[in-house]
C-alpha cells in the first residue's frame, strides 16, 4: 500500500491537500483530505485485514476498509452477483435482505431487525438496525450500501462490493462513530470520498 501527498482538493467547500491512499484490495486508489492519517489496530494484509484511518481531530470517527478472510458461500455468491446484475435500487425486499445476512455478516450487519425477530432489547435482539440499504453504483462498480446504528451506540455508513475474478469475496468500506455530531459531520465527507476510488 502507498499514501501519497496530492495536490490540493475540495471537501465539504474547504480546500486540503489531499492523500492518495493506494492498492487495498480491490480498490486501486481513493482520496483522503490531509487531516486524516492511518491509525494502528488494523491487521495486516493477510487472509483477513483491514485497514483503519481517522481524522485527526475527531478520535470518535473511524473510516475501515476489511476484509473477513472467509470467502461467500456458493448460495450468498449467486444472490449478490444476481442482485448487482439487476442494477440501482433504492430498495430491497424482506426476502431479499434475508437472503444477504451472510454477505453483510451474520454477527454483525447482517444481524438486524428483518433477520432476527427477537426484542430488539433483549439479549438475543440484532446487533444492528438497518436504517438505509440499497443497490448503488459507486464509480461504475455495483455495492451494496448499508446504513444504521449498532446496538452499542455506533453510527454506520458502509458499502460491501465483490472482490476477486469470481467475485467469492466481499469487502467492506465503512464510516462509523459512536458521536452522533461527528457522524453528521463527516457523512458527507464519507460520501465524497468513495466517489474518488478507482477501482482495480
Amino acid at each position: 500500500m502507498c499514501v501519497c501527498l496530492g495536490r490540493n482538493h475540495i471537501y465539504a467547500g474547504l480546500i486540503y491537500r489531499h492523500m492518495k491512499i493506494e492498492n487495498i484490495g480491490a480498490i486501486s486508489s481513493f482520496t483522503l483530505p490531509a487531516n486524516w492519517q492511518e491509525r494502528s489496530g488494523g491487521s495486516g494484509m493477510g487472509v483477513r485485514w483491514e485497514k483503519l484511518y481517522q481524522p485527526n481531530v475527531a478520535p470518535s470517527v473511524e473510516l475501515i476498509i476489511s476484509y473477513r478472510g472467509v470467502p461467500l458461500d456458493e448460495a450468498s455468491r449467486k444472490v449478490i452477483t444476481f442482485l448487482f446484475k439487476q442494477g440501482v435500487k433504492d430498495r430491497l425486499s424482506e426476502e431479499e435482505i434475508l437472503a444477504l445476512r451472510t454477505v453483510m455478516g451474520v454477527a454483525t450487519n447482517g444481524d438486524n431487525q428483518i433477520t432476527n425477530k427477537n426484542d430488539p432489547d433483549s439479549l438475543d435482539g440484532p446487533v444492528f438496525s438497518i436504517q438505509e440499504l440499497s443497490v448503488r453504483s459507486i464509480v461504475g462498480k455495483m455495492v451494496l450500501w448499508v446504513e444504521g446504528r449498532f446496538k452499542n451506540g455506533k453510527l454506520y455508513v458502509g458499502m460491501f462490493y465483490q472482490a476477486g475474478s469470481e467475485g467469492k469475496m466481499v469487502e467492506e468500506f465503512y464510516l462509523q462513530s459512536s458521536s452522533l455530531e461527528h457522524f453528521d459531520k463527516y457523512h458527507p465527507s464519507f460520501n465524497e470520498i468513495v466517489e474518488t476510488i478507482t477501482w482495480k
